[in-house]
């Protein structure tokens, strides 16, 4: 069962990567001061979890721990792969993006918060079935 919802969630997150990419490159890297710069630790225990299941490697390292902003975020944007992120950053949409996407396509933000909902209620369930699973190992 956990292997079927990362399966399902990682179909769901690359489609809201897509629906999102090309207004993120254009809105995002003319930012002044993106989101981006202003966090710095984003990983929940729910994005951990994810990541571990579904395969992939931890990217950060110990040297960049010290940085201000987001630890992932280079001169050129976002360093992690998008299904590596943590679920917020495809989340958050601020206002600047979200103006964006409905100047161009004023269905595309109830489709993403649609999509969010069904990814949000996976990763509750993801986290529950897991640990059914590690409670009845022998």
């Amino acid at each position: 069962m956990v292997s079927e919802i990362v399966s399902s969630m990682e179909r769901l997150l690359l489609e809201v990567v897509d629906f999102q990419k090309s207004y993120v490159e254009r809105i995002c890297a003319e930012c002044e001061a993106p989101c981006c710069s202003r966090v710095s630790y984003l990983f929940n225990e729910k994005d951990i979890l994810f990541l571990k299941l579904s395969g992939r490697e931890r990217r950060w390292k110990r040297e960049i721990l010290k940085k201000k902003g987001c630890w992932f975020l280079g001169d050129h944007g976002c360093i992690l792969d998008p299904e590596c992120r943590p679920f917020i950053c495809h989340h958050y949409i601020c206002s600047d993006l979200e103006m964006e996407m409905n100047r161009h396509d004023p269905g595309l933000i109830a489709v993403l918060r649609e999509k969010f909902k069904v990814i949000d209620e996976m990763r509750s369930q993801l986290w529950t079935e897991y640990l059914d699973e590690q409670m009845n190992l022998p």
